[in-house]
């Protein structure tokens, strides 16, 4: 089970972040855009929507580009793919699948839930770097939401 938790250690006002038993130390970084679009399947299937996790900025020379990237936002953790720009920015995104009962005979896709994070963090959002010499995570703003499309 993957636990996360925000802890400030004792004596310490550096805060450092619980995931899966390990500590990650918070840096402070500033992302230039951190997005939210739900995507609804254009026909009838198992999937009821797609959220989309989109995050924009400038890297920091710790920021690793072939590092594991992840996600902590509500209560999981969603893999993130990380990709350069030709501005230098980087752009992160991953997407988070939300799934209903359907009636016999309509198509249902093979089910795919992020692993739960066991905590509920309702106002925040960090994302995550994982390579062999630890973690480090970021805080982020909140998710601008941008208006949910339809798939045709």
């Amino acid at each position: 089970m993957v636990v996360i938790g925000l802890v400030a250690l004792q004596g310490c006002n550096a805060p450092r972040l619980v995931v899966a038993g390990e500590t990650c130390s918070v840096k402070a970084w500033q992302a230039d855009d951190f997005t939210l679009q739900d995507v609804l399947p254009g026909r009838e299937t198992n999937l009821r929507k797609q959220s989309m996790y989109v995050v924009h900025g400038l890297p920091v020379k710790s920021f690793n580009v072939r590092s594991e990237w992840i996600l902590a936002v509500d209560s999981v953790l969603i893999p993130l793919r990380v990709r350069a720009e030709e501005n230098g920015a980087w752009q992160w995104s991953g997407t988070r699948n939300f799934y209903q009962v359907v009636r016999e005979g309509v198509m249902s896709l093979e089910e795919e839930h992020p692993a739960r994070s066991g905590s509920y963090l309702p106002e925040a959002a960090f994302m995550i770097q994982c390579d062999e010499s630890g973690c480090t995570a970021v805080e982020l703003p909140l998710a601008r939401s941008l208006e949910a499309f339809a798939m045709p």
